[in-house]
């Protein structure tokens, strides 16, 4: 069994307890997935245009954004890899939904493992928004059975 767990800094321990627990080691292989997201530059750039400063950020500060980003993403594939023992490592950019879907396709994964928002994300814990858009998408349009996890709280919200 091919299992894709879709990683979002967050939620490595949640995602390796699941899979330890409720898949055989010897029957599956893992693979890691962290998606470096494009849609908050692009907002910062739609931010910008609306206050008439069209003009993009330096290069230099650009480069040092995307060496940021780069450093975080290897940070959370290696703690990953560590905690569900030398998984593939797989990377994308772009909108996390869209490409969680499609490496699940070209890996050919039988089952994905997602967490239902980023501990990030700010929502109920409860009702229509406790899954976040990104797992809404990946549930609607994976090629194979996903495996939602999500988090719940210590304490119950009351009415």
């Amino acid at each position: 069994m091919r299992v894709l767990c879709c990683l979002d800094g967050t939620n490595i321990e949640q995602i390796s307890r699941a899979v330890n627990v409720l898949l055989a080691a010897e029957a599956r292989t893992i693979g890691v997935l962290y998606v470096t997201d494009t849609g908050p530059e692009k907002q910062m750039e739609r931010q910008r245009e609306r206050l008439w400063r069209p003009a993009p950020p330096p290069p230099a500060r650009r480069t040092q954004m995307q060496q940021a980003e780069e450093a975080a993403a290897q940070d959370i594939l290696e703690e990953g890899r560590r905690a569900l023992g030398e998984a593939e490592v797989l990377r994308r950019t772009g909108r996390p939904e869209r490409e969680i879907v499609q490496a699940a396709e070209e890996w050919r994964a039988d089952m994905l493992v997602i967490c239902s928002r980023s501990l990030q994300e700010r929502g109920p814990l409860a009702g229509p928004k406790s899954v976040g858009h990104v797992a809404r998408f990946v549930l609607d349009h994976a090629p194979c059975p996903v495996l939602l996890l999500r988090r719940f709280p210590d304490v119950f919200p009351t009415p």
